[in-house]
């Protein structure tokens, strides 16, 4: 009977244990997700905070000249600092092929 008593008891304990490991356990990884959300919107608006840059006339001339040199689409981005998409938007707003480059 004492054997019983003690297993009961020892059952209650551990289920206690659990559950209070459960709790900080849960507390933790709900703190570490507020941290990593607050992260996550502080990046964001680092990244919103960027502005597009207009198109010179000196770039587009640019652009327009390497096109024609037929300079792959990737270098001519990076000697206009900017993206190669942006870059290529660019060219197919002005009707100037890039296509089979880079």
């Amino acid at each position: 009977m004492a054997k019983k008593a003690v297993k009961r008891s020892a059952k209650k304990i551990s289920k206690r244990a659990v559950k209070k490991a459960v709790k900080q356990t849960t507390k933790k990884a709900a703190k570490a997700l507020r941290t990593t959300a607050k992260k996550a919107v502080k990046a964001t608006a680092k990244k919103s905070a960027s502005k597009r840059r207009p198109w010179t006339k000196e770039d587009i001339r640019d652009l327009k000249q390497m096109a024609r040199q037929k300079t792959p689409a990737p270098q001519i981005a990076r000697k206009l600092k900017r993206s190669e998409g942006a870059t290529r938007q660019q060219a197919f707003k002005l009707g100037v092929s890039l296509d089979s480059r880079g």
